[in-house]
């Protein structure tokens, strides 16, 4: 998909985003457990189910009422990391201090006004996310902006306004190797710890805008120098909407590249539940002409020959179906690649339900091996409407249907307002509602929190390096390029890169190894994630100390990515040592005997494929430029 796909302007385009980042701070955010993460294996597993509560306003969160719908039982896991505040068993401690101010330095950064008393609000969540049932948040900032390329082939720029920003817990993690239908498992390591969210206006009015934004918020957060490195510790939402549509939170985006595939496949969705719901508008059809009326037609599949009914029968399921009058072909309208406007009811009924899915009357009911007598009697039983089948035990498959019959009625309104997780393809699935202000409401335990402004006063006029000012530094005293810079930022690894400099590393070997090595490693399957900063201070003072030549870097990384116990000695030890100009000679020598035949037939031009040859054997042992000037030297008296 391409930035010319759609014309934005004309669709009414509207997009902002929503940043997390969660806080480098020892402790979390209300008590003093470690903010850390863990591998071990948990301690205990405590359950619980979730009911919503009516917001300060006296009324219930529509989402929180269709996430109660789902009825999941959630279990927790608990570490030694963590303590009775994660379960809800004991009240909060004070706001963490550093936490609460770094958030204000960060809202500096971003020219926000920090509020002068801020009130600790619960934000009510049931997807069992957080044990108690609601996220502790707090206003820091407000009214802010950031500046930003509109294109980044472009000079003009664009301000993007700040809305607000929060400082709150972060979320538990979902355990998906332990849940399984409506068990659901979560790690309470991560629960706590200190989260910034940042949430801009909605004036980004195309996806290149967004890409750039995004990428601009980005890089000033991780320039910063308060947030935690590594991949999903910065995570970026991004809220679309057209003007006949309406706004979509779309999650899970994890890479810059992706946004502007995500933007547009949502745009193509969106203008397909339009069309379907002006076709509805022309076929005449009305709400009412759609009632939830559940026929169980299990009988007439008495004798079937179809394989998946065959199996519910012997599980003493059923077989349900909904009538619905006027969506004759509107069932198989594409609105995602691959994706119809059935899969979005099947989506609900798999996010509701334990059911795998339904089945439709626009679908090849061939294909599920139904005869045709079967298909005759269903368009019989249905009056020959449009239907949905649902298979299950009764139960469930009436609250399937019922949750199918609630999206088709939201059909007759266009887009419906949700939010979606975007998969690495960039086609979105159905998580939840969207969210009202009505699951907001003062937190009880803690009193307001007075700002110290003259603490505020001081932190503003020592920020951290504005991240355009280090680039051109970068620029300036590395002589390498702004584009370079700015990818050392935006990687987070620009502070490795000035401490190895600093420790007198040369500055293209860290460079490569940076921005490329590392890279063309993990494309060959190596996990980089292995190999620490800590790893790369030993490695480069080895390189300094004439331990190993450069060359060898690639493979000490590779051999320390695929194996973090063994020891880093060992391996810089046998990809190092130091080679004499006798023991260089002696293996060009012995390469060139063996490739008499290459060299006669190319001469000087088996260059290229005989240094390779030598290389194998003197990598990390002697300086590739010596051995390449020998190896030239002694090819030229024989060609």
């Amino acid at each position: 998909m391409t930035e010319k796909m759609f014309d934005y302007d004309n669709l009414g385009f509207k997009a902002g985003l929503e940043i997390h980042a969660q806080l480098s701070t020892e402790k979390k955010l209300f008590c003093h457990c470690p903010a850390i993460l863990t591998n071990e294996k948990p301690q205990a597993i405590v359950q619980r189910k979730f009911r919503p509560v009516l917001g300060e306003m006296g009324v219930y969160d529509p989402a929180l009422l269709i996430e109660f719908k789902k009825d999941h039982t959630i279990f927790y896991e608990v570490f030694d990391s963590v303590c009775i505040y994660e379960l809800d068993e004991t009240p909060p401690l004070p706001i963490n201090d550093e936490a609460l101010y770094d958030s204000i330095k960060l809202a500096k950064m971003m020219n926000c006004k920090i509020v002068e008393e801020t009130n600790i609000c619960r934000k009510n969540y049931l997807d069992g996310s957080v044990p108690c049932g609601f996220q502790r948040t707090v206003l820091i900032g407000y009214d802010g902006y950031v500046t930003f390329k509109k294109d980044p082939s472009m000079i003009e720029e664009k301000k993007l306004p700040i809305s607000w920003i929060y400082i709150e817990e972060d979320a538990a993690r979902r355990d998906n190797d332990r849940t399984k239908g409506k068990n659901i498992f979560f790690k309470l390591d991560r629960l706590g710890i200190p989260l910034i969210e940042i949430v801009t206006d909605h004036s980004l009015s195309s996806p290149s805008e967004v890409v750039s934004a995004a990428k601009t918020l980005g890089m000033l957060i991780k320039s910063s120098g308060i947030v935690r490195k590594g991949l999903g510790k910065v995570r970026q939402d991004v809220n679309v909407s057209i003007s006949e549509g309406e706004r979509i939170e779309l999650k899970g985006i994890q890479l810059l590249q992706l946004i502007p595939i995500a933007i547009d496949i949502e745009i193509q969705r969106q203008l397909g539940l339009i069309s379907i719901q002006k076709e509805l508008q022309r076929r005449n059809i009305q709400p009412q002409d759609i009632p939830l009326q559940i026929f169980d037609v299990t009988k007439v599949f008495s004798d079937t020959s179809s394989d998946i009914i065959k199996s519910a029968f012997k599980r003493k399921k059923r077989v349900l179906m909904l009538p619905i009058a006027g969506f004759q072909g509107l069932l198989s309208r594409e609105l995602q690649p691959n994706k119809r406007f059935g899969t979005e009811l099947s989506d609900r009924v798999k996010s509701f339900t334990n059911l795998k899915g339904i089945i439709h009357s626009d679908e090849d009911l061939l294909k599920y091996n139904f005869s045709e007598r079967e298909i005759y009697e269903l368009s019989k039983e249905c009056q020959k409407k449009a239907f949905i089948i649902v298979i299950g035990k009764k139960e469930e498959a009436q609250r399937a249907l019922s949750f199918v019959h609630e999206r088709l009625l939201a059909a007759f309104n266009g887009v419906h307002q949700e939010t979606r997780h975007v998969d690495d393809n960039g086609i979105s699935t159905f998580t939840r509602d969207l969210h009202g202000r009505s699951r907001l409401y003062p937190d009880t335990d803690l009193p307001p929190i007075v700002i110290d402004s003259n603490r505020v006063i001081k932190m503003e006029k020592n920020l951290p390096e504005n991240f355009m000012a280090r680039i051109k530094r970068l620029n300036k005293q590395y002589s390498i390029s702004n584009e370079l810079a700015e990818s050392l930022i935006y990687e987070e690894k620009a502070d490795i890169f000035e401490e190895l400099i600093e420790k007198g590393a040369p500055i293209k070997a860290v460079v490569t190894t940076l921005t490329q090595t590392l890279t063309a490693i993990s494309r060959e399957g190596v996990d980089i994630n292995n190999i620490t900063e800590a790893h790369l201070l030993k490695i480069f003072e080895a390189l300094v100390l004439n331990k190993f030549a450069k060359e060898a870097i690639p493979d000490i990384l590779t051999n320390l990515g695929k194996d973090p116990t063994k020891s880093l000695t060992d391996i810089v030890n046998h990809f190092g040592g130091e080679m004499s100009q006798e023991e260089l000679n002696t293996i060009i020598l012995e390469v060139l005997k063996t490739s008499q035949e290459l060299v006669k037939k190319r001469g000087m031009d088996a260059f290229s494929p005989l240094m390779g040859l030598v290389m194998k054997k003197a990598r990390g042992k002697i300086d590739g430029k010596i051995v390449s000037e020998e190896l030239r030297k002694h090819l030229k008296k024989q060609v």
